[in-house]
């Protein structure tokens, strides 16, 4: 399958590049923003690939394995390039890899808050997070960094381009973040929502992700739509109706 950005083609050959056979024992998941972005039809451009493995068996066979001879090849094998050596301690392994002159960070994280599940995804290659992980590990991202403008909502955009895809936010990816963070999941989707009810504020974020205006807003609605589904006593603020892009 070819995709649309030219980026995310080398992302998506670096991935079947990867070990499959390794990453899927280990329980080690592709997850993060470039999944999302790659299974639902490139809304933006997202050059990361974050892996998430919660096994404690399976990140010490990974973190062995980066440490032998062949480094990073022994996740990646040949054709790829390390640009900056693999860093490796108890809350994750880290590298910046190249392929055809693309520069790529790669991370995996030890996921020590909530336990995660999925499988091979054949079109990537590699162990994709499920669904309701996804949407799990998006609820805990928006709660530690939602409000940092430098990521210009991010986390939201893509909750809001699961529910869109779903239709809902699956009650065990809400109990299972809740657990781990209790009422800041809430908290902060109030908090983001707010800020992107602001017509100029969401414009600015659109820009910063390279997504057209109007995507942006529909995922927010989708997502703000799907909050109060999910949370019915909690005040969410009403975004503006889609097309009010302009602040008056």
């Amino acid at each position: 399958m070819s995709y649309q950005r030219p980026q995310h083609n080398v992302i998506v050959e670096a991935l079947h590049l990867m070990d499959a056979e390794l990453l899927n024992r280990a329980k080690c998941y592709f997850g993060g923003g470039t999944a999302i972005v790659l299974k639902n039809g490139e809304y933006r451009l997202s050059l990361d690939v974050d892996f998430l493995c919660a096994d404690a068996d399976g990140y010490r066979e990974l973190r062995n394995a980066v440490y032998r001879p062949d480094g990073i090849r022994a996740i990646f094998g040949e054709g790829i390039e390390t640009v900056r050596p693999i860093m490796a301690d108890q809350y994750g392994i880290r590298a910046i890899v190249a392929l055809h002159g693309q520069p790529i960070k790669f991370e995996i994280v030890r996921e020590a808050r909530i336990t995660l599940d999925g499988g091979i995804d054949p079109e990537l290659g590699v162990p994709l997070l499920s669904t309701t992980s996804q949407f799990a590990e998006k609820l805990l991202a928006n709660a530690d960094r939602g409000l940092d403008r430098a990521v210009a909502y991010r986390d939201a955009i893509d909750l809001g381009k699961l529910v869109t895809a779903t239709g809902v936010i699956p009650q065990e990816a809400k109990l299972s973040a809740e657990k781990a963070y209790g009422g800041i999941i809430t908290r902060s989707l109030q908090q983001v929502l707010e800020r992107l009810a602001n017509p100029a504020e969401a414009a600015k974020a659109a820009a910063v992700l390279q997504m057209e205006t109007g995507d942006f807003n529909l995922a927010a609605r989708a997502l703000s739509e799907a909050a109060v589904a999910s949370w019915p006593t909690v005040d969410f603020p009403e975004l503006p109706p889609i097309g009010n892009t302009c602040s008056p």
